[in-house]
C-alpha cells in the first residue's frame, strides 16, 4: 500500500483514448460490436501448417483486417494503428517530455519469420556453421527492420511515432505484461513523472513456437474451445491483438478515471497458479484499497479457461468481494478474442472501459455449462444494457506475477 487515497487526490489519471486491433475488428469500435453480439474468433490456423500440433485453432487478426508486413515484426504491425486510434481520441497537446510510453510485449524473442531465417542461414541440420551464419546474417541484416529484434524497441519506435520523449518503459510479465504496463504509466503519472502515458501492450503469438511451446505445458485446449468458468474447459486458445490507452493527468472531457492499481507476486510456480490464490487476492484487495472502493460493479477477470486457473480467480473473487458479488456481473472476452498473452490485460481494460461508459458489459464467448466449481454472476450469450460505475479488471500471469486495476466513471 503506497497511500494511494493521498496520491489519487493530489494526481488524479484519467482515461483520454483507447484503441486495440482485435481478431474481430481493425478498431476497438468494430470490436467492440462483435464481442457484444457474442461472436467468437477462434478459427482453424492457416498461416502455418500445423499438423501434429497439440492444437490446430487459435484466434488471429485476419490478413484483411491487418496484413502482415515481410521483414517487419507482427508486433508492430498490430500495435501501431490501435496506438494511433488511441491518440487521435486523445487529442492531447502536451509537451514532448512529459509524454511516456508503457508498453507490455513478448521478452527479447525474435519474430518466427527472423529466428527461420536465421537458422537457414546456419545451414540447418545438428551442427553449426558459424562462417555460413555469418554470411547469411550479413546478408539478413539490411532487410530486418530494428523492432523484429526487442520489445524494447517496439516501445522505443511507438514513443518515435507519437511524440514521446518522456519515460519509456517495456514490461515483459507474460500474460500480465500490459496491465502492469498500465499500471506503470497510472504510477509515473501520480508520481509528476509525466502527465501523459500512452499505455498498453500487444500479443503476436500465433506462431510455430508459441503453439508448440504452449502445447508441451499442457496448456493449450484440445478441445479446440476457449470457454472461460466452463465445466468443460481443458486449457486456452492462443490470440493475438494490441490495445493502447492514453492516461492523462488532465481531466479533459474524460469520463472515466483508472483510480486503483496493484501487483502482486504469488511466488509458487513458474507456470501454475497458487492453488489458494493468496497472491490473486492481495492484487484485487490492494487495487480496490488503492481507489477507496470496497465493491464493484463488473469484473472483467483473467478467466483463461485452463481448470485450475479460472476456479483459483473465482474462489479469489467470492473472498475479496464478498456478497457485494451477486450485485456485480464477471466475464471475459478471452472466450472470443483467445489468449493474447502480453496484450490480454489491455484488451481487458477496454471491455471493462466500455461496461463504463456505454453501459456495455460484455458476455463470455463459449460459456455454456458454467463449472459449479466457478460459481460467479456470468455474463452468458450477449452483451447486457447495465450501468457500471467502478470496475475491476485481473490480469494473473506465469509466474505468479498479478496485476489488478480499478476503474470508475466521473461525472
Amino acid at each position: 500500500m503506497r497511500g494511494g487515497v493521498a496520491e489519487r487526490a493530489r494526481r488524479p489519471v484519467f482515461v483520454r483514448g483507447v484503441g486495440a486491433v482485435t481478431p474481430l475488428g481493425a478498431d476497438w469500435p468494430s470490436s467492440l460490436a462483435a464481442l457484444a453480439a457474442g461472436a467468437s474468433a477462434i478459427a482453424p490456423v492457416t498461416s502455418f501448417d500445423v499438423t501434429g500440433f497439440p492444437s490446430t485453432v487459435a484466434a488471429a487478426v485476419p490478413e484483411r483486417l491487418c496484413p502482415t508486413t515481410a521483414h517487419l515484426d507482427r508486433r508492430w504491425t498490430l500495435l501501431a494503428p490501435a496506438a494511433d486510434e488511441a491518440w487521435r481520441q486523445a487529442r492531447i497537446d502536451a509537451p514532448a517530455a512529459r509524454i511516456g510510453v508503457f508498453l507490455g510485449a513478448e521478452s527479447g524473442r525474435s519474430s518466427f519469420s527472423t529466428v527461420v531465417a536465421l537458422a537457414r542461414a546456419a545451414g540447418g541440420g545438428d551442427t553449426f556453421d558459424a562462417r555460413a551464419f555469418g554470411a547469411g546474417a550479413a546478408a539478413l541484416a539490411p532487410k530486418l527492420d530494428p523492432r523484429v529484434v526487442s520489445p524494447a524497441a517496439v516501445t522505443s519506435a511507438l514513443a518515435r511515432r507519437l511524440g514521446a520523449a518522456g519515460p519509456a518503459v517495456t514490461v515483459s510479465l507474460a500474460c500480465s505484461s500490459s496491465a502492469a504496463a498500465t499500471a506503470e504509466g497510472a504510477r509515473s503519472i501520480r508520481a509528476g513523472q509525466c502527465d501523459v502515458a500512452i499505455c498498453g501492450g500487444v500479443g503476436a503469438d500465433v506462431d510455430p513456437f508459441m503453439l508448440a511451446g504452449f502445447g508441451k505445458l499442457g496448456a493449450l485446449s484440445a478441445r479446440g474451445c476457449s470457454c472461460p468458468f466452463d465445466a468443460r474447459r481443458d486449457g486456452f486458445v492462443v490470440g493475438e491483438g494490441a490495445a493502447v490507452i492514453v492516461l492523462a493527468a488532465e481531466r479533459g472531457p474524460a469520463r472515466l478515471e483508472l483510480a486503483g492499481e496493484a501487483r502482486s507476486l504469488d511466488a509458487y510456480h513458474l507456470t501454475a497458479p497458487d492453488p489458494d490464490g493468496a497472491g490473486a487476492e492481495r492484487a484485487m484487495r490492494g487495487a480496490l484499497a488503492d481507489a477507496g472502493e470496497a465493491g464493484v460493479d463488473y469484473v472483467q477477470a483473467h478467466g483463461t479457461s485452463t481448470p485450475l486457473n479460472d476456479a483459483v480467480e473465482a474462489a479469489a473473487l467470492r473472498r475479496v468481494l464478498g456478497r457485494s458479488l451477486e450485485e456485480a456481473h464477471v466475464s471475459s472476452i478471452k472466450g472470443a478474442l483467445g489468449h493474447a498473452i502480453a496484450g490480454a490485460g489491455a484488451l481487458g481494460f477496454l471491455a471493462a472501459c466500455a461496461a463504463i461508459l456505454e453501459g456495455c458489459v460484455l458476455p463470455t464467448a463459449g460459456l455454456r455449462e458454467p463449472d459449479a466449481a466457478c460459481a460467479l454472476p456470468h455474463v452468458r450469450g450477449r452483451a447486457l444494457a447495465r450501468p457500471v460505475r467502478t470496475a475491476l479488471v485481473n490480469a494473473f500471469a506465469f509466474g505468479g506475477a498479478n496485476t489488478s486495476l480499478v476503474l470508475r466513471g466521473v461525472a
